[in-house]
């Protein structure tokens, strides 16, 4: 089985005050410093709307350094009444308004190529794979809060071997943090160690030797060169995929990603093509047994 999340981050609309301006929570893990200045899409007929930061000629010097509060979404309306009459209600969603544009050295910036650029890879291996094994290629919904497409779909299918596709968080920026994941841009697709919500793994996945070497293996075999790392501050389908009945092989391969969880998430295509050529490689492998990745005594 190999998965791809169709979901994004989002907003759930929870209310709607006197003048029609639109309070909201937050679904999945978004950083506030991304939130203001920001336009939006809302309810089914995809409605424009702001994100209104507070002007700063009325903070004080505190509110100015600090992340904001108590934001609203503005769709131009002035009374509840006009946002009814705009096809919006509380439980409606909403998501960031953009697209994706082309940077130099055939890298891409826009929203939600977590999880977009690994369906499109998945797109890709099941138009080109024509292997001898049952493969399932499979869209989840719903990684983003809590892995529950995974979940059921992994039940459902009860996969020998259960794969992520996936970006993976990197830091390889002047502002980043200096004691991040060591992966970078342009380094390859990232084969996880494993990932969790804390640097002791809870919550997440600790791959498996033997689906990490049919992985590394493949990609030994087509001259790709990937990059290993762990990501403790989030997991991914893999977790549930490990926990499929009575417990499966599981692993990760990710696209190295700039900016997560933003409007503005970068991808190199050549990482995105590599990842897709390791997956290829490793579909037309047999995966190894528990004999053939332990070392001769």
């Amino acid at each position: 089985m190999l998965a791809a999340h169709t979901d994004e981050l989002g907003f759930l609309i929870d209310a709607v005050d006197d003048d029609g301006f639109l309070t909201f929570h937050m679904l999945g893990g978004h950083y506030k410093g991304n939130l203001s200045g920001q336009r939006v899409r809302v309810g089914p007929d995809s409605v424009l709307g702001v994100i209104g930061p507070r002007c700063r000629h009325y903070m004080g010097d505190e509110e100015k350094d600090s992340l904001p509060n108590d934001l609203r979404i503005d769709i131009g309306a002035t009374s509840p009444e006009e946002v009814a009459d705009l096809n919006v209600e509380p439980g409606d969603y909403a998501t960031w308004d953009g697209g994706v544009s082309r940077l130099a050295n055939d890298r891409v910036a826009g929203r939600a190529l977590d999880d977009r650029i690994a369906l499109a890879i998945l797109l890709a291996l099941a138009r080109e794979a024509d292997v001898d094994a049952t493969v399932h290629y499979v869209a989840t919904v719903q990684e983003e809060v809590g892995l529950r497409g995974a979940r059921t779909a992994g039940y459902d299918l009860d996969p020998d071997v259960g794969i992520a596709l996936e970006i993976f968080p990197v830091d390889d920026y002047p502002a980043g943090r200096t004691d991040g994941a060591e992966a970078t841009l342009d380094g390859g697709p990232v084969v996880e160690f494993g990932d969790g919500s804390s640097e002791y793994f809870f919550g997440g996945v600790i791959v498996d030797r033997q689906t990490r070497t049919w992985l590394c293996e493949a990609a030994d075999e087509i001259d790709v060169d990937v990059q290993h790392d762990v990501m403790l501050t989030g997991t991914t389908d893999a977790t549930e995929l490990q926990q499929v009945r009575g417990g499966r092989h599981a692993g990760a391969i990710a696209v190295p990603c700039r900016y997560t969880h933003s409007p503005v998430e970068t991808i190199s295509m050549e990482d995105a093509d590599e990842t897709a050529d390791v997956l290829l490689s490793a579909l037309e492998r047999e995966f190894p047994s528990r004999d053939e990745i332990r070392r001769p005594r």
